[in-house]
């Protein structure tokens, strides 16, 4: 190892570099205390160097600069950048080469009237038909994720066996890809995929379904998969709601005689709900967000964000104003996620102030 060592940095002037960037750590610093608390202060020199030039205070800003810097660059510009193209038309996304169209864009969406030909508007049918599929996913995916993941966590937090054995596995569907658990998925439900097959051999159906094109099913199993898929995530969040819960008032319920329900009904949902008002919101936004899992399947249905996908051009021929309708569907979306983000933070505080 040492002799790799030696070659990768042979004819370099690292070695002198750090020799010497450890050296003016010794200067500058002038550590005191054993050996190793003196070598890791020289080595972390820059950092006393800004707290003794900012102070102590201004010291955690210093730190939180890169992370905002990035989240300042992943969140923000493109924010900025989709509000441009939703006022702006063209097929071009350099801003120079589009023109301003004002509210032609919305227009476009949401008219019966087709703005540039006059003829019908087709857009407005597709986007509104997107939004309902999206509301029906969400009305019923949301409480169907919330009830299973209050289940499973209720369940998790007893003391059974194999008890982190069982958390692990719930959680273990969140850490896949979002393509993956789609594909997966794919091959149990398509027309010869396991599911047909199986209740074939069972005579429970003569022929085989295509699961996630018939409009009877395609729905079902959408919200299915994904609440297998992000299940433990909530799952998680919740149980760490109930381990917060003290145990003392269990205790006393218990030597009050206090049947289960009661205690479930009295003590854990009303201490819980904060933490359900989280996990509401959170799971709300995400179902609208709802994209990868979905396209993966191919389902029938188009969620809004498939919507967004395709009539931008990413996928398929751009189209002259493809661009600037769907930054415009999207921003409508990112203002109902908006108005629920701020219904979260209201429900939240008015329930800390209860």
């Amino acid at each position: 190892m040492f002799e790799a060592l030696a070659n990768a940095f042979s004819g370099t002037a690292w070695p002198y570099a750090l020799v010497g960037y450890v050296a003016l750590g010794f200067f500058l610093t002038k550590p005191t205390g054993g050996f190793g608390s003196r070598v890791m202060s020289a080595i972390g020199w820059p950092i006393e160097v800004m707290q003794n030039a900012t102070g102590s205070r201004l010291l955690p800003y210093l730190f939180l600069i890169p992370n905002l810097a990035i989240f300042g660059l992943y969140t923000f510009a493109p924010l900025f950048i989709n509000i441009g193209f939703s006022f702006t038309e063209g097929q071009s996304i350099n801003f120079t080469e589009r023109d301003f169209a004002g509210t032609d864009n919305y227009k476009r969406l949401t008219s019966e009237v087709q703005i540039d030909t006059g003829g019908e508007n087709r857009e407005d049918d597709k986007f509104q038909r997107a939004v309902a599929d999206t509301i029906i996913f969400v009305i019923f995916q949301v409480p169907i994720m919330i009830l299973f993941a209050l289940i499973t966590a209720l369940v998790l937090n007893r003391d059974i066996r194999g008890r982190a054995f069982w958390r692990s596995i719930f959680f273990y569907p969140v850490m896949l890809s979002p393509v993956v658990v789609g594909f997966l998925w794919t091959l149990i439900l398509k027309r010869t995929g396991v599911l047909s097959l199986t209740l074939m051999n069972w005579g429970w159906i003569d022929e085989p379904i295509q699961w996630l094109s018939d409009p009877s099913w395609t729905m079902f199993w959408s919200i299915f998969v994904y609440t297998w898929a992000q299940l433990g995530f909530y799952m998680l969040i919740l149980l760490a709601g109930l381990q917060a819960i003290p145990k003392d008032l269990y205790e006393a319920a218990k030597m009050d005689g206090t049947p289960g329900w009661r205690m479930l009904s009295r003590i854990t949902l009303p201490l819980l709900m904060p933490t359900l008002l989280v996990v509401t919101i959170l799971s709300m936004i995400k179902a609208f967000q709802a994209f990868e899992e979905l396209y993966a399947m191919q389902v029938r249905w188009i969620s809004v964000v498939s919507y967004i996908f395709e009539t931008s051009g990413l996928r398929g021929q751009p189209t002259t104003h493809g661009l600037g309708i769907a930054a415009m569907a999207s921003l409508l979306i990112a203002i109902v996620l908006m108005v629920l983000s701020l219904l979260q933070l209201w429900l939240t505080s008015r329930q800390t102030k209860l």
